[in-house]
């Protein structure tokens, strides 16, 4: 019950410092409780609520669905500071490729927090698609990021989004349903982008990675640092001994890790 009391407090503590107006405070410990305690199965309707932030001292608008799951990736990503880089920030060197990149969070996270020449953000859910131009909509104008509605495949072709309660758990299956979506390979999608090096590779693709690293793999000598979401149980090892013998270093976390389902890995001459 105390770690319960310290928890809830350090949350409330997050919302006041990272909101910009009483009102986006008020709304979002409000809309927080909303989402914790919504009866399942969810039938409220997905209306965006916007929220006035600041994010490393600048002011920033974002706008999260209260019952589709935007706001635990909220907190994950700007409270547990899951993507924080566990190496010094300047090992970024170049663009981010968003793989997976829902809303627009991500994204916002290293735009804002870290020295990077840009992000590209690909997202395969079209709903998902739409509020992230939203959300990043200024930075988009900027040129500071760039947005791609797709999935990532091994190949060039058409897969199929298979809707789940939350927002972040739709993935692409290759059963015909009623929302189709390009699906392009990482050669493409470098073929795509300016950089011939991609400093940082985040990828949450809901159990996809298996398919995106069951083949065609060169593209990872063009990558410097990953940091993927594992979804698939023992899948861990087979894919760290794939990326060793593509010259990265796997993060060893310790048992402590916040987010233990995260696998970080860099290119050995990074670090050097």
């Amino acid at each position: 019950m105390f770690n319960g009391i310290i928890t809830a407090l350090r949350k409330f503590i997050f919302c006041y410092t990272i909101t910009a107006d009483p009102a986006s405070f008020i709304r979002l410990l409000i809309n927080t409780k909303r989402y914790r305690y919504a009866k399942k199965p969810v039938v409220h309707p997905a209306i965006p609520v916007p929220y006035h932030l600041r994010l490393n001292g600048k002011r920033k608008t974002v706008f999260l669905r209260t019952y589709a799951g935007d706001i635990a990736i909220f907190y994950e990503i700007f409270w547990q500071k899951v993507y924080k880089l566990p190496w010094p920030g300047d090992t970024i060197r170049g663009y981010v490729v968003d793989l997976g990149a829902n809303t627009g969070m991500a994204s916002l996270f290293f735009s804002a927090y870290y020295s990077i020449r840009g992000v590209y953000a690909v997202e395969a859910d079209r709903f998902n698609m739409d509020l992230l131009l939203r959300n990043l909509s200024p930075e988009i104008s900027a040129g500071r990021v760039k947005a791609l509605h797709a999935a990532a495949f091994t190949e060039d072709t058409t897969v199929y989004m298979q809707r789940q309660e939350k927002a972040y758990n739709t993935a692409v299956t290759s059963e015909v349903t009623d929302m189709p979506v390009r699906a392009i390979s990482m050669d493409t999608l470098c073929s795509m982008f300016e950089p011939d090096r991609i400093g940082l590779l985040k990828i949450d693709i809901e159990g996809s990675e298996e398919i995106l690293f069951s083949k065609n793999t060169e593209w990872l000598e063009k990558v410097n640092i990953i940091v993927m979401e594992i979804h698939g149980d023992g899948y861990r090892s087979v894919c760290e001994t794939l990326l060793r013998t593509k010259g990265f270093v796997i993060y060893e976390p310790g048992d402590s890790a916040l987010h233990s389902t995260l696998l970080w890995a860099i290119k050995q001459e990074i670090m050097q």
